[in-house]
């Protein structure tokens, strides 16, 4: 609920139809660790186990406070919500998390990590945007504690993702 504050101040600040921005809906909402792609259904048992034996992090505080666009202002693509506080705290849980799963995953590809939360997708084929009036917005931080983490399957679908949940790893005290 609390981000549902900032997006409402964000939509304001960008006057831009469906059609051109796709708004992701506050339920699916979420910050990235890593993305699995394909897994097979006989290796989601092994990849939970492994992840539940081998993550031993504390819980610990996220704050939220900046916006960003994703690959760059001339041509944004993702509109997200960024951190400034936790963000040591994240990469090295996204690191651990990485190590684990990369070998259930054919295609993996160490990319760089920016933890971010994406709030909305520009459509492709859509007037240029002008991300001003979103990366010059000042809202109020957001502090969340980070306790657990979540492992979805996602699938694509013509009007966006469903999220499944398939396991919840709590972080220790």
């Amino acid at each position: 609920s609390q981000i549902k504050s900032i997006l409402s101040e964000i939509k304001f600040t960008l006057h831009y139809k469906s059609s051109v921005i796709k708004w992701i809906p506050v339920e699916n909402i979420h910050l990235t660790l890593s993305f699995l792609g394909d897994i097979s259904n006989n290796n989601i048992s092994d990849l939970i186990k492994l992840v539940e034996n081998n993550i031993f992090i504390s819980k610990f505080q996220i704050r939220i406070s900046k916006t960003g666009v994703f690959p760059s202002v001339k041509s944004p693509k993702v509109l997200w919500l960024g951190l400034d506080r936790g963000i040591d705290q994240i990469k090295i849980l996204q690191n651990q998390i990485e190590e684990l799963v990369k070998k259930f995953n054919k295609n993996y590809e160490k990319k760089l990590f920016i933890p971010h939360i994406t709030v909305a997708k520009i459509k492709k084929g859509s007037p240029k945007v002008d991300v001003l009036p979103l990366l010059n917005s000042v809202y109020s931080p957001i502090e969340i504690e980070v306790n657990y983490i979540s492992m979805y399957q996602s699938q694509l679908f013509r009007d966006g993702a469903q999220y499944t949940l398939m396991n919840t790893f709590p972080l220790t005290d």
